[in-house]
Formats: C-alpha cells, sequence, structure tokens
C-alpha cells in the first residue's frame, strides 16, 4: 500500500510540475504576445496618426472652402410687370381677384380684421374693399406695403382710394409683379437669402427649441443630446429622436447624403467640430437658417425660413407671429409630415411641442405660450399653377441667355422684372384657344388628327409708346410645341403689308411730290400689268372684281390689289422698299410682288411696323425685360426706352385715319359687328392660296397682332377677317376694358373735312355724296363745291349718278386675298384681297 501511495504521490508531483511548466509556458507566451501587440501598436501609431491628421485637414480644408466661397445656388425668378391701380376702373375689368389669388392675398371676415399683410375684406353690398397690400422690393423703388381702403361703385367700378390709416387719399396704387417661372439647372431649389439680424429673434429662439437649445453651450457634438436621444429611442423601441445638433445637421446638408452608418456619423461630427471650431455661432446659424429644406410646392423646392415663410403664411419672417413661427420650426424635423397645409393636425400637435420646449427654455413667457398655443393654425393654400406665359418666358431666357453665363443665370439668384401683364396674357390664351376650337367647329376640314398637325394661331400685345410687350402667345399648346410663331416663324403677310404703300405715298406728297395722294385722292382699279426689264407683273382682285375710279381710302378698305399696285407704281418701288426699312423690314428685294405681302416676315416684325404707325411715327422698339436685380436688390440691368422718329407725325396720322376706316367699313368691320366699339385702325392680310391668315390693329395706346394657319402651309380656305379677326377682336375686348377710351390725336397741322368725291370740293348741303378726309392743312380744300348749289342740282346729280356706273361707297363681296411670288415672273398674276 506503502508503495502505491508513493507512485501516487509521485504521478501528482508529476503532473503539478507539468501544469507549472505549461503555466510559465503560458505566462511566457502571454508576455510575449503582449510585448508583441505594444511593439505593433507602437509601431502603427505613427502612420494611424499621420492617416488621421491628413483626413482632418482634407476634412478642413472643405469646411471652410465650402463657408468662404458660393454655398447655394440659387436660381433665377422672372416676373411680370406689376399693376397699375386708379380710381375709374372695374375690378372685373383687371381680373382682380384672381391677381389677388395668384398673389397669395386671403379674404377675412370683416375690414377689422385685416390686420396683417396679405389679407383683404370685400364688402360687395357696402361697396368697400379693404386691404393691406405686401411689401415689394421694385426696381429703383421700395414699396413697404400700406393698408388701403376702396370705395366701389355698384358695379364695381373703383371710386375713391384711400390710406387705411391716415385717410389720405391715393389716387394710384400698384400690386406687386407675379412670378412667371425661373431659371434653373437640375433640381429647383429655390431660397432667399437672409442675414441673421433680419430674423426675429423669437424665430430664431423656436427653431433652437425645436432643434438643439444647448446650441450656444456645445462644440459642435452634444454628448448630453445623444445620451438622452438614445435613451429615449431604447425606452421607445424606435428612432424617435435625434441627437445631432443643428452644426451637425448642416453640416450633413453640406457635405453628406441622409444614409445613415457609423462613417458618416463620424465624419459629420468631426465636420461639426471643424466648424465650430472655425466660425461663430452666428455665421454657423445664419447658414443653417438659409440652408434648411420645408417642403415643396411643384417642382420648386423651399429651403430656408425666409420662402418657408412666405409660401406657408404669405408673409415675411418679421410679420409671423409666435405661433407661426413654431410652427416653421417644427416642420425642420419632417418637412412632409408636420406640412400645416397637408396636415393640420400634425403639424398643430408638433408647433405645441415646439411651444412648451420654448416655454420650459424660457423662451417665451407664460401668458405668450398660453395665448401662441390656443391660436388656430391658418395656413395660406399658395395659388399654384402651371407656367402662365411659357413662351414668353422662353423669350425672355433667349434674350437674357444672350448677355450672362448660365451659370449666372442659374445660380446667382437674379430677379428679372419683364413686361408681361398676367392678366392679359391669360385673355390673349383664351382668345387664341377659343377662337381656333371655333374655327374647327365651324369647318371640320381643318381639324387634323395628329398633335403636330393641328391648326396653330399666335398672338402679341404690345404699348406702341413704351415698347412694352404685354402678351404673347407663340402657339396653341406648348406643352405640344415650344416654336414660337411670334418670333420665329416666318410668314407672307398678305395685305397686311400694304400701308407701307401707302405711307410711302403720303411721304412723297408731303415732301412736295409731283402728285398728290391723299385719303380722298383717286386711283384707278382696273386690271393692270406691271413691266420691269423683260419681265412682267399683273396682279389681279379678289375674285377678279374691279371698281374703275375709287380714292385711296376705298383701295385700302377693300384692299384692293390693282389699285394699290397702281400706286406702288406711280411713286416708285424704291420708294416703298425705303418705306419698308424704315419701318423694320429691312432691305427688301426690288419685286413688285413685296407690294402684296410676297415676303416673310415673323409677326413680332408686323408687330414693330404697325406700333410706329400707332405712336405717331415714333419708334420704341418692342422689349421684354424692364430690370434685372441682384439678391441683395440691386439693380445692375436697366431698360432704357428708345425712340426716334420715322415717319412724320402727319404721315403716321393720315395711315391711322386710313386703317380706321377699314374697321368702320372695309374688311375689318368685323370686329365692330362683335362688340369692339373703342377708337381703333387695323388690317387684315391673307394670301391667295388661303395659306396665312393676318389681322393687325391697334388702339392709341395697345397694339395686337394675330396670325392664323398651319406650320405646314396648308391652305386654310379663310380670310383673315374669318380666321383672326374674332381672336383680335375678343382679346383687344377684354385687354383695354381697363383703360382709358381714347381717341387718334390728330396733329395741329392737319384738318378734318368732308369732301365731295365727284368734284374734289368741300362737301356742300346738296352735294349728292360726301367722304370723310383728313388733310394737312396746305393741301386742305378751302371752296366749298360749287356745282351742287340748290337741291334740284342734287337731285339731278343723284339721277345722273345712278345713270353712270361709279364707285359704290361699299362694294359686296369684298376680299382679303393675295400670296404674291417672291419674285417677278412674266405673266405672273396675283389674285386680290
Amino acid at each position: 500500500m506503502k508503495e502505491i501511495a508513493i507512485a501516487a504521490a509521485r504521478r501528482r508531483g508529476a503532473r503539478a510540475a507539468i501544469a507549472a511548466d505549461r503555466a510559465m509556458s503560458m505566462r511566457r507566451l502571454f508576455k510575449l504576445s503582449l510585448f508583441s501587440i505594444a511593439a505593433l501598436a507602437l509601431f502603427a501609431l505613427g502612420p494611424a496618426l499621420y492617416w488621421f491628421t491628413g483626413y482632418y485637414n482634407s476634412l478642413e480644408r472643405e469646411v471652410s472652402t465650402r463657408f468662404a466661397g458660393k454655398r447655394w445656388t440659387i436660381p433665377s425668378r422672372i416676373y411680370s410687370d406689376s399693376t397699375l391701380i386708379y380710381p375709374g376702373q372695374r375690378l372685373a375689368d383687371l381680373g382682380f381677384f384672381q391677381r389677388l389669388a395668384r398673389l397669395n392675398y386671403h379674404p377675412v371676415a370683416g375690414p377689422a380684421e385685416v390686420r396683417d399683410r396679405g389679407e383683404y375684406w370685400y364688402g360687395q353690398k357696402r361697396g368697400r374693399l379693404t386691404i393691406f397690400l405686401h411689401s415689394v422690393a421694385y426696381p429703383y423703388r421700395n414699396f413697404p406695403g400700406e393698408l388701403v381702403a376702396m370705395k366701389l361703385a355698384a358695379d364695381g367700378t373703383i371710386t375713391a382710394m384711400a390710406d387705411g390709416v391716415s385717410r389720405r387719399p391715393l389716387y394710384s396704387l400698384e400690386l406687386e409683379p407675379e412670378m412667371l417661372g425661373a431659371i434653373f439647372q437640375g433640381d429647383w431649389r429655390q431660397r432667399r437669402l437672409v442675414p441673421l439680424a433680419e430674423i426675429p429673434p423669437a424665430f430664431i429662439d423656436a427653431i433652437l427649441a425645436a432643434e438643439d437649445h444647448r446650441f450656444y453651450a456645445h462644440h459642435g457634438i452634444d454628448m448630453v443630446r445623444i445620451i438622452k436621444a438614445a435613451w429615449v429611442d431604447l425606452v421607445s423601441g424606435r428612432v424617435v429622436q435625434g441627437g445631432s445638433t443643428l452644426t451637425q445637421q448642416l453640416m450633413k446638408n453640406f457635405f453628406l447624403t441622409s444614409k445613415r452608418d457609423w462613417h458618416r456619423k463620424v465624419k459629420e461630427a468631426l465636420m461639426a467640430y471643424i466648424a465650430e471650431r472655425l466660425y461663430s455661432k452666428d455665421e454657423i446659424l445664419e447658414n443653417y437658417i438659409n440652408d434648411i429644406y420645408l417642403g415643396q410646392r411643384g417642382q420648386e423646392g423651399i429651403y430656408g425660413v425666409w420662402e418657408a415663410s412666405e409660401f406657408y403664411f404669405s408673409k415675411e419672417p418679421r410679420d409671423l407671429k409666435i405661433a407661426e413661427m413654431a410652427a416653421i420650426a417644427g416642420m425642420i424635423r419632417s418637412p412632409n409630415r408636420y406640412n400645416p397645409l397637408r396636415h393640420p393636425a400634425l403639424a398643430t400637435r408638433r408647433r405645441n411641442e415646439v411651444l412648451a420646449s420654448m416655454l420650459a427654455d424660457g423662451y417665451v413667457s407664460k401668458a405668450a405660450y398660453d395665448q401662441a398655443v390656443t391660436e388656430p393654425l391658418r395656413a395660406r393654400e399658395p395659388f399654384i399653377e402651371t407656367n402662365d406665359a411659357p413662351y414668353f418666358v422662353d423669350y425672355v431666357k433667349r434674350e437674357l441667355a444672350e448677355r450672362y453665363p448660365p451659370s449666372v443665370l442659374t445660380g446667382e439668384g437674379l430677379r428679372i422684372f419683364t413686361t408681361l401683364d398676367v392678366h392679359m396674357q391669360k385673355e390673349a390664351q383664351r382668345a387664341v384657344q377659343d377662337n381656333l376650337a371655333d374655327l374647327e367647329a365651324r369647318h371640320p376640314a381643318l381639324r387634323r388628327k395628329e398633335k403636330s398637325e393641328e391648326l396653330q394661331s399666335c398672338l402679341v400685345a404690345i404699348e406702341p409708346q413704351t415698347g412694352k410687350i404685354r402678351a404673347m402667345v407663340g402657339g396653341r399648346d406648348y406643352r405640344e410645341s415650344q416654336f414660337n410663331r411670334v418670333t420665329q416663324a416666318k410668314r407672307q403677310p398678305g395685305s397686311a403689308f400694304k400701308p407701307v404703300t401707302y405711307l410711302a405715298a403720303f411721304q412723297e406728297t408731303l415732301n412736295g411730290g409731283p402728285e398728290q395722294f391723299l385719303p380722298t385722292s383717286y386711283l384707278d382699279d382696273t386690271p393692270f400689268t406691271w413691266q420691269i426689264g423683260d419681265t412682267t407683273w399683273t396682279p389681279r382682285n379678289y375674285k377678279n372684281r374691279y371698281f374703275g375710279r375709287v380714292t385711296l381710302e376705298f383701295a385700302l378698305e377693300e384692299s384692293l390689289n390693282s389699285a394699290t399696285s397702281r400706286l406702288a407704281n406711280a411713286i416708285g418701288l424704291d420708294r416703298v422698299i425705303a418705306m419698308a426699312d424704315k419701318l423694320g423690314f429691312g432691305e427688301l428685294p426690288p419685286y413688285p410682288s413685296i407690294i402684296l405681302g410676297g415676303i416673310e416676315v415673323a409677326p413680332i416684325q408686323i408687330a414693330n411696323a404697325y406700333a410706329i404707325m400707332a405712336n405717331d411715327g415714333m419708334k420704341v422698339p418692342a422689349y421684354a425685360v424692364t430690370a434685372v436685380l441682384n439678391q441683395s436688390g440691386k439693380v445692375i440691368e436697366g431698360h432704357e426706352l428708345q425712340a426716334e422718329q420715322v415717319l412724320a407725325p402727319d404721315v403716321a396720322y393720315l395711315m391711322d385715319f386710313m386703317l380706321e376706316q377699314v374697321m368702320l367699313h372695309g374688311t375689318g368691320e368685323g370686329a365692330r359687328r362683335l362688340g369692339f366699339t373703342r377708337p381703333a385702325a387695323g388690317k387684315t392680310g391673307t394670301t391667295n392660296d388661303s395659306v396665312d391668315a393676318w389681322f393687325a390693329g391697334f388702339t392709341p395706346n395697345l397694339l395686337t397682332v394675330v396670325w392664323t394657319g398651319f406650320d405646314q402651309k396648308e391652305a386654310l380656305g379663310l380670310t383673315g377677317a374669318e380666321a383672326s379677326l374674332p381672336a383680335w377682336t375678343n382679346f383687344m375686348k377684354a385687354a383695354t376694358a381697363p383703360r382709358p377710351a381714347l381717341d387718334f390725336t390728330m396733329p395741329p397741322d392737319m384738318v378734318a373735312a368732308r369732301v365731295d368725291p365727284a368734284t374734289g370740293y368741300l362737301a356742300g348741303p346738296y352735294c349728292p355724296d360726301a367722304v370723310a378726309g383728313v388733310f394737312p392743312k396746305a393741301l386742305a380744300p378751302t371752296q366749298v363745291c360749287p356745282f351742287h348749289t340748290s337741291p334740284g342740282m342734287r337731285a339731278a346729280s343723284t339721277a345722273t349718278n345712278a345713270a353712270a356706273p361709279q364707285p359704290p361707297a361699299t362694294p359686296a363681296g369684298g376680299g382679303d386675298w393675295q400670296r404674291a411670288p417672291g419674285g417677278p415672273a412674266a405673266g405672273a398674276a396675283t389674285p386680290g384681297e
């Protein structure tokens, strides 16, 4: 037994020795491993520190470059013209309440409740309107916004206006321009940069209470906030509270994506620390309030507190109430979820949470909190619709692209003010659309199955005295075709070009030419062939109808090709070409066919030429851009009015008188039948194959040109009076309604008289016929007709006239037709209008 015990003890000792050896080996291995790890860490620390230092420095350069350079690309905005309002206008004629809706004005229940900018009250039965205008920065002047009280007649005509506070009489006011569109690249991110000093302190308090109430205490990373957010998320079982500081949010928006991973969070935290080290709290906060995303307006993103204030409440930040500030601050966490326009209940709850945080942080008193938390959330639904004037906006963009590089137009936040009147534009679009629909309904042959082949029309309206383009419709449907027919289409004008010849004749008369041509002068309207070298040209009247001896007045009224061509031949083709050049058509080829519109021109050229006639012979080029402002409101481009007297006022007035007769008795009299009663002058134009149909006409203060046809130059089978005059009339009735009804002003050295067309003397009481005419005083008839001096003579003359054919005052079946060939051809014949 003893030996067994000794053996067992030996075995135990051996095992113990083995275990001890193993333990010592493990200790040696552990020490060696620990030493190796320490050595490896010591060896890697240098490169790691080097890498981290480089990474940190690269982030620092990235942050400083962004803060020092251009931080945002801000699209340029395009605006319409402002609207002048004064006593004597009828609200309906101005489209007044439609304008208010588009400008985000909102009605309230009574006059005493009009307290904030953008509010109005209309008491139709009481004949009263009270409006608090928005404050707007116009080119060259700022309007702070004022309270205005209006008195109205039963039909809505403004009878008086006064300042709503001082009761001082007002004789005019301006409604601010409407936004037409923007010039941007990529996403439309709209923001208006404002300095921190222009944001009310209470608004800043609301943002800090909502997003980072320890903003002024941390250095970019708030460990207290992170631990608190982690605990709240853990208890809730989901992410309900973020731990990012305001500075971290700004870094994410500036440099990073919304992807949630540890790498992005580390980078975000480092950048926030760097930003806090390099820049002041106020600099960071100012960037934040201009950068935050706060919702969407169609394709336009709303960025920054100024845009949000205007969009959701139609106010500038300075005009917001505390409850409204808290509502916007509450949206930062989730703009779509807390959108007060779409989810008012959620937005109200979130607003109240922000107000509670403001109370807890000491930003508001208990009384202010109690008042704000009980206020209903009255977000103002904005008026959103598609671009009002797409062809015009494209025209403006092309014009600006010639003067500004793309980076400036898409990124510098320019404000571009234009000449467009939005109400007129809408009336123009309606007139064109309704007219095309009516033409296709009455003439089914004009319908086309393919959109690209549909009947087209365009319209442009210009103020002759200023050159302002007030409306522009470049085609039937911008979505189908962006081709602007007003400026890009080249079409033959037909008889719309005829006034050029008559102007040249009047100019020669006043220059003392060998022959005198005045409205009451006579021409032969008989078949005529013009010999030019070895070639001949034979213009023909519509339906080959000729009227013999006719006055210039009558020849233009009924658009007689033969008589007009004889007139051009009498004064010389070179003088017609010179007059066309004066009117802006350029140097034309010496072909007789140009007299009847045998050239191709754009509708805007016809408009510019007629504007000279409407403006007493003064040429004022049409334009679209009135001013361009930079982000700070400084005017960097303004329009300078350019005027050149290219026609003597007497010559222009003679033409205006002739074109008035066209409206009263000739091819333009359809406008009178359709109810347009104001003094107006105009001319139809149709080509002989019925491809192009025109009407160009004007009042003393507004000119409009309408063209109708197919892009493929197919035949219409309609005259300008049938195809374009109705659209012109419907538009002009609406467009001129709010304007004063003016007559054409006769120059002081001109006189009006009625003459006996048979004798050329002043018409006496017994003359069988009399026509109206205007004359330069030096050429005016002074003697009363000596041939018709008694009732018997009048009866005898009437009988004689009945026996001998005379040109009737208004021949039946007068047409409006011609398309002249591009150049002379032997035996060429041009049916007349």
